[in-house]
């Protein structure tokens, strides 16, 4: 081999090892790294200059999601679910609480949750949890410091019978949210129509064991527990 081989071959070396690191250096590029986290729905990565509201995060603490079979005014007796949890203020400052839970199953079918007021009567009775407030009370101010914490409970209707798996949303835990264009507005709507606000919401994963759950009263399996914008 000539030297002018070697020097040669050394050069393509070097030119590669460049290469390598720009490739490298555009993989971990904060721009992109931000845009895909968007697309992942983590807000851990999110570029902080497209984080808006006010920084502050309600301490969210939460139960095994449990169902309980209540009798309904009509006689039937129907398998309810229902999440007990607690927020804690965190902040100097005291902040509003709108409690929103949506729970999505596998058959794609939504649960909005409610007051149901013999559910929670019947939940109340049953876990005998002091100072136990529906979604109406919980609605208000939250002090800060641990006197000011409250426990409420988020109650769905009963699910399909194949379902086998689902997620729920809680928002309203955070002043904190983005903006994404709205693709879906026209081009003479209004700028604030051209938006879409998305806030950061707490998902809770769980997988249901065996097809008979609603006779069985089987536990749900805690899948994982993430931040997200919706």
């Amino acid at each position: 081999m000539t030297r002018r081989t070697v020097w040669l071959a050394g050069v393509a070396a070097a030119f590669a090892l460049v290469a390598v690191q720009a490739a490298t250096a555009q993989d971990v590029d904060p721009a992109k790294m931000a845009a895909k986290a968007v697309e992942r729905s983590s807000p851990d990565n999110v570029d902080p200059n497209d984080i808006k509201g006010e920084a502050w995060t309600f301490d969210f603490q939460f139960h095994q999601p449990e169902p309980i079979v209540v009798t309904t005014p009509g006689g039937e007796k129907e398998v309810y679910w229902y999440v007990v949890y607690t927020i804690t203020n965190r902040d100097k400052a005291e902040h509003d609480y709108v409690p929103k839970f949506t729970l999505f199953t596998n058959t794609a079918s939504v649960r909005k949750a409610g007051v149901f007021p013999t559910v929670f009567d019947a939940i109340r009775k049953n876990r005998k949890i002091r100072f136990l407030e529906n979604a109406v009370k919980m609605t208000g101010k939250v002090l800060p410091g641990e006197d000011g914490a409250r426990t409420g409970v988020a109650i769905f209707a009963p699910l399909d019978r194949e379902t086998d798996g689902f997620t729920i949303f809680a928002e309203g835990l955070s002043g904190q949210f983005i903006e994404r264009p709205n693709v879906a507005a026209k081009a003479d709507a209004p700028p604030e129509e051209k938006v879409v606000r998305l806030r950061k919401t707490l998902a809770l994963t769980y997988k249901l064991p065996g097809d008979k759950w609603w006779m069985n009263q089987d536990q749900p399996l805690f899948v994982s527990k993430h931040w997200t914008w919706r």
